[in-house]
């Protein structure tokens, strides 16, 4: 019924000539919708999917034809959303490794000052508050699941009716005197393509459709709800992609590596009554950096932004000439060894840099098919130079901070087919160009893919295959070293890690998994040393700080592990394994209250974990508070059904039976 009234209130609005006045600030929605390439929207006129909800945005605002993303990656596009600025200004270049610097200025941030409430609703793990995006938010709803225990849960995302949601119940709650900014996040179309029915039966053979689909169902569903609410008319509404999907060009499957417009163009429209003229498409070349300048500037609130510009005279035909557009992808050099790629697109051409450069005439030639660099070397050396200088002034501008990666959140980064750490390229090897690789990094996706869906089995043997024949990708060495651990197999997991370290890739996580296999042999000294190393390496890495914390601990040194854990929390403050062994080891140093608090924590953070409830049983009875340690075992057996261990299942119910007996009897 909603979205019925928000298609019926919407086609009045765009058929009517004089919009409503609109009295005081207005409030502001930007909906992502996540790996959404700019050709699948109906109101492209490719004919690929139907979406009537955005159709209908597009037809009472202002649709950008032709507008690019700086990054095909999740975290660092939706920086440069925020920001207004590039990657190499901002800092996040890839997902999961680097964090946005607070010195960076978010649409947040400016919004809050000037009197908005601000909430986000993000829809994946890959955009969670530890990656920095948060800043300015009163509200950054990142809650995809509350479990949390390590590879049993990878709820990595949530779907978008879910996302919607969350929204409408914050919406529910803002008071009518003041304006919001509530920025949505939508996940659904980025793989794998799951789109639930009608989308899965009406797109059998095109499934990502269907998951577009799907989304557009739901973006109608939050404007229904801001029409319902008498909002809509008082929202300047901008949706966009923010990156897109290779679906094969170029014999890129997903996206991440290549930068064609098959990962780069990204549908953006602008919603906005009374505000907005409704109707009018921009065909000149947009850039997602340009968004949150422009929102700004129809606020009444015109701010600088990186390299971004408003568009308002573009769209108000003061002006028709466009930006140069800088596009990039380090993820090949730092995640497989390979070529950074670098982009610039100008005058309907694009020049890509790369250890075999690119030129494409785009207007003539919009899927990148026909390479122009022999036939117009000119025109080649003149985009470079104007990349060259792009890059100079843009580096010098960010140093990027350590997104604080523990072992909980590598795993769900691989649910999503992401990785998060990095190694460096052995210096032995040639720098290969990404586009001539295609094939063998569709083929690690599937490995990785495997492993994310629990497949240990088919993924170790997917990339056993892959190692026979390539000797020098980090990225092979880090997952199949990590399948090896999952399975049990640590000799051939240590094995893996020493091999990668005796081919010049110098990466703390591999010294932090040595450092856990000699702790598993209870060899103190060689673990200390292995994680002092990866400290060396990365001194944020958290995982390394516990596992270091675990080591003292167990080598009868709680005070120095007391302070490894401290520095964890510091950097972590919801790290849920550094709570766990700052009570151990308070507890055996006789700190109880201090101990339970700490066990505390671990129940707060994880109230699924039996292992929590069970040391905050044993705890409370140590200091003789006999009936809260009761109804702490008695909770972890009602959750023994959600996969407690059995040992800890037989330890709690003799700790009942003990505890309810009479105390004549218990003596």
């Amino acid at each position: 019924m909603r979205r019925a009234v928000f298609l019926s209130a919407l086609a009045c609005v765009s058929s009517c000539r004089e919009a409503p006045e609109v009295v005081g600030p207005r409030h502001v929605v930007l909906i992502t919708i996540d790996t959404l390439r700019g050709d699948y929207v109906g109101y492209s006129g490719a004919g690929k999917v139907k979406t009537p909800n955005l159709d209908r945005l597009a037809g009472g605002g202002v649709a950008f034809t032709e507008t690019r993303s700086p990054v095909p990656l999740t975290l660092p596009a939706h920086a440069s959303i925020l920001t207004g600025a590039y990657p190499p200004a901002h800092g996040v270049r890839v997902n999961g490794r680097d964090r946005l610097s607070e010195n960076h200025a978010t649409l947040a941030e400016i919004l809050k000052e000037k009197g908005y409430n601000t909430a986000a609703f993000i829809g994946a793990f890959v955009l969670d508050r530890r990656f920095g995006l948060a800043q300015g938010f009163d509200l950054y709803d990142d809650q995809l699941g509350t479990d949390v225990r390590l590879l049993e849960n990878l709820e990595a995302e949530r779907d978008a009716g879910a996302v919607a949601s969350t929204f409408s119940g914050w919406l529910s709650l803002q008071p009518a005197e003041r304006p919001f900014f509530a920025w949505v996040h939508f996940y659904d179309p980025h793989a794998p393509y799951e789109p639930p029915e009608p989308y899965r039966s009406q797109y059998p053979n095109d499934p990502y459709a269907g998951e577009v689909a799907y989304t557009d169902e739901v973006v109608g569903r939050v404007m229904a709800d801001l029409q319902s609410r008498g909002l809509l008319e008082r929202t300047l509404v901008a949706v966009m992609g923010d990156h897109g999907e290779g679906l094969g060009a170029h014999g890129e499957q997903t996206h991440s590596v290549l930068i064609y417009n098959s990962t780069l163009h990204v549908p953006f429209l602008l919603y906005a009554p009374g505000l907005i003229d409704g109707g009018r498409k921009v065909d000149a070349v947009t850039r997602t950096v340009d968004v949150a300048p422009t929102l700004l500037d129809y606020l009444g609130l015109p701010t600088p932004m990186g390299q971004g510009k408003t568009l308002r005279p573009l769209m108000e035909g003061r002006s028709d000439s466009a930006e140069s557009v800088y596009s990039e992808s380090l993820y090949a050099s730092i995640h497989l060894g390979w070529s950074e790629l670098r982009g610039l697109e100008r005058n309907g051409f694009r020049y890509i840099e790369a250890p075999r450069p690119e030129l494409y005439d785009l207007r003539a030639d919009p899927g990148e098919r026909e390479d122009l660099l022999l036939s117009r070397k000119a025109l080649a050396r003149e985009m470079q130079s104007e990349l060259e200088q792009i890059e100079g002034k843009l580096e010098g501008d960010s140093t990027p901070e350590s997104g604080a990666i523990d072992s909980e959140s590598e795993a769900r980064l691989r649910s999503l087919g992401y990785v998060s750490s990095s190694s460096p390229r052995p210096s032995h090897q040639k720098a290969f160009d990404p586009k001539e690789h295609m094939a063998l990094w569709n083929e690690l996706q599937i490995g990785i893919h495997e492993f994310g869906q629990r497949n240990y089995v088919g993924a170790i043997e997917i990339l056993e295959k892959v190692l026979a024949r390539e000797k020098d990708i980090p990225l092979v060495y880090e997952n199949l070293g990590a399948l090896y651990m999952q399975v049990g197999r640590h000799a051939e997991a240590e094995t893996i890690y020493r091999q990668a370290l005796a081919r010049g890739m110098e990466d703390a996580d591999f010294h932090v998994n040595l450092g856990l296999l000699h702790y598993r042999r209870r060899e103190w000294s060689e673990a200390e040393k292995e994680l002092r190393v990866a400290l060396e390496l990365d001194a944020g890495n958290v995982a390394a700080l516990v596992h270091l914390g675990n080591t003292l601990r167990a080598r009868g040194e709680p005070e120095e592990a007391i302070s490894q854990y401290r520095q964890a929390l510091e950097i972590n403050p919801n790290y849920l394994y550094a709570f766990d062994g700052l009570g151990i080891a308070h507890s055996k140093l006789g700190q109880q209250e201090e101990a339970l608090r700490s066990f505390r924590e671990v129940v707060r953070l994880d109230p699924e974990g039996a292992q929590g409830h069970f040391n905050l049983a044993v705890q409370l009875e140590q200091m003789g508070r006999r009936m809260e340690a009761l109804e702490a075992y008695r909770e972890l057996l009602r959750r023994s059904g959600s996969g407690a261990p059995p040992e800890l299942t037989r330890r709690a119910t003799a700790a009942v039976e003990r505890l309810e007996a009479p105390a004549s009897k218990a003596k």
